[in-house]
């Protein structure tokens, strides 16, 4: 059974740091499943289940009123595929006033920023779920 997104990150812009910040969450209606596949199949790539199941709930997410946008609608999502950089695609899927977030598909999909202004990206989080919590925890 997929995760209830909305509930979920509901719970997250109550926690204190959220409230601090006044960080809430605007969802958008969810991308159709076949959409979703036309943009795998376009792209020859599979979603991680965890983001795949955001995106079948809500295309996107805008949070602390405009200011971030922990998930950008899909039609915004970039890949990169740089085989000097990484053997396997990235994806750009999200972005703060100072960061971006990129999504490995690696062996293990994991999100890692990028400073906008910056020249190399670092870990974030270990997964999508996990990244969402840091985000509202003021962390990215």
């Amino acid at each position: 059974m997929s995760v209830l997104w909305k509930p979920y990150l509901i719970s997250l812009t109550e926690n204190p740091a959220a409230k601090a910040r006044k960080c809430d969450a605007s969802f958008f209606p969810p991308v159709p499943e076949d959409h979703l596949q036309q943009w795998e199949t376009k792209h020859g790539i599979e979603l991680p289940d965890e983001i795949r199941s955001y995106l079948l709930q809500s295309d996107g997410l805008e949070a602390q009123r405009g200011e971030i946008w922990p998930v950008l609608p899909l039609s915004q999502w970039e890949v990169i595929r740089d085989d000097c950089l990484a053997p396997h695609p990235w994806i750009r899927f999200g972005e703060t006033e100072e960061f971006i977030y990129l999504l490995s598909l690696g062996h293990s999909p994991s999100i890692y920023r990028h400073a906008k202004f910056g020249s190399d990206e670092e870990f974030f989080a270990s997964g999508f779920g996990k990244y969402l919590e840091q985000i509202f925890r003021g962390e990215g």
